[in-house]
């Protein structure tokens, strides 16, 4: 798995690489694009995507300043920021996704057979963890409730 995390992160630096955006920027843009186009909050974002919010807040922080993500407040609550695409972000969209597109075929191109088993197990735990935080989501009074093993966390929407 080292290798392959090796190898993501130099093709993301030498294929997504532009001269305003780094390689890693531009693909959790693509990240962004794909899973989230309408946006989502940061919190669910730093869930999901396994970063803490500090880590998350400063690479959005970037983006931001270069009008790619903007930040929209919760009407009903300051401190939840939504984390959305822009105008900006979007027309460019179509072009990252088919560099990160390609860069990834190429990566899975030179894997072999256990490494890409790795990858394919790492995939569906992941997939998994959040099919599981999807399933367990319960609305109770304009609050949404994230159980999972040890703790339960709420969000006010």
């Amino acid at each position: 798995m080292k290798k392959i995390s090796l190898d993501l992160t130099a093709q993301m630096e030498q294929k997504l690489k532009s001269k305003d955006i780094s390689g890693v920027q531009a693909y959790f843009m693509v990240y962004i694009l794909r899973h989230h186009p309408e946006g989502t909050y940061l919190t669910e974002l730093s869930h999901e995507i396994g970063l803490s919010k500090s880590t998350l807040s400063a690479l959005i922080k970037k983006l931001k300043e270069k009008n790619y993500i903007c930040l929209q407040e919760n009407p009903k609550d300051g401190r939840r920021k939504k984390v959305v695409p822009t105008a900006k972000l979007k027309k460019k969209g179509d072009k990252l996704m088919e560099k990160a597109s390609q860069m990834e075929s190429e990566i899975c191109s030179v894997l072999n057979q256990q490494e890409k088993m790795q990858l394919w197990d790492l995939e569906q735990r992941l997939l998994a963890q959040l099919n599981k935080m999807e399933q367990t989501k319960t609305k109770n009074d304009g609050r949404f409730m994230y159980r999972e093993k040890n703790f339960t966390t709420a969000e006010t929407i």
